[in-house]
């Protein structure tokens, strides 16, 4: 993709082209995107807001996202970006100027022109190769260059070096900061040893009541479901849901069903085989 030598005939090249279903387009750096053009690729970055299909490539051993064109463009036109486009910015209400737009994004670094490969088989990603030619088109694929922020990454791993930093240097603490850690440790170990008793006297008491008065009795049924906290000790009690054991009732007879089955079937062919077996016998001695 050759550059031009003077603005005057880029911005003649950029003009003419902007109509058409591809454009020319000169990588630059995302850092010096204009406030509108960043307030896009944001909002197209968000996947939730923008709605836009992300798909799951290959590039140089590294698994990265990339979409179509169109679903870009489509995403630009959808209610929720002029939601969050505020009303001093540029708004995009034509698939023109939503394609300008995601020409714009190219120009600046956002994400780059890629050809696909073949899939080296189901549930792995698709290779992808930069383009030489990189243009704007609808039906052609991008591949993301730009994350997004990264300070929640960063925050993260501050935190996590401060974590470690303040676990090697645990000798050198205030005494009242490690008798608070030691009491924090205690609460922990508490609490799991609760739980572990709730677990087992559930148990116990579902065993006895299986007997003694069948279906059984589970305590804090919801203990582990995949439900929150307070949702994990309601209803207090309730009685055991026979269904699954009903299901697996009807695999077993079922199962036993076919077993007799097919020993009537053995059965009846020995029958079949003795009784050949013995007019086999009556001819030779008749013979």
């Amino acid at each position: 993709m050759a550059g031009h030598d003077h603005d005057h005939d880029h911005h003649d090249h950029d003009h003419s082209h902007s109509h058409q279903s591809s454009i020319t387009v000169q990588i630059s750096d995302p850092s010096k995107a204009a406030p509108d053009v960043l307030i896009a690729a944001k909002y197209l970055r968000n996947t939730e807001k923008s709605g836009m299909k992300l798909r799951q490539g290959q590039f140089n051993g590294k698994r990265v996202e990339y979409f179509k064109g169109k679903s870009a463009l489509n995403a630009l036109l959808r209610p929720a970006y002029a939601a969050s486009t505020p009303k001093t910015r540029r708004t995009i209400t034509t698939r023109d100027e939503a394609r300008q737009m995601i020409f714009d994004l190219g120009v600046t670094g956002f994400f780059l022109h890629v050809e696909r490969g073949d899939s080296p088989g189901k549930g792995t990603p698709r290779p992808l190769q930069i383009s030489q030619h990189q243009t704007v088109n609808e039906d052609w694929y991008y591949m993301w260059v730009w994350e997004g922020s990264q300070w929640l990454l960063y925050l993260g791993a501050a935190g996590m070096v401060a974590a470690i930093l303040a676990a090697v240097m645990f000798p050198l603490w205030p005494p009242i900061l490690r008798l608070g850690v030691w009491y924090l440790s205690v609460g922990v170990l508490i609490l799991l040893g609760v739980f572990m008793g709730i677990a087992v006297v559930r148990l116990i008491l579902y065993v006895i009541t299986m007997f003694v008065v069948p279906p059984g009795i589970w305590i804090f049924p919801n203990l582990f479901e995949d439900v929150g906290i307070i949702e994990s000790f309601i209803p207090f009690w309730e009685w055991d849901k026979p269904k699954a054991k009903k299901a697996k009732g009807i695999k077993a007879e079922d199962k036993e069903d076919g077993e007799d089955e097919e020993e009537e079937k053995q059965s009846t062919r020995g029958a079949v085989v003795e009784e050949e077996m013995e007019e086999e016998e009556e001819k030779c001695k008749d013979d």
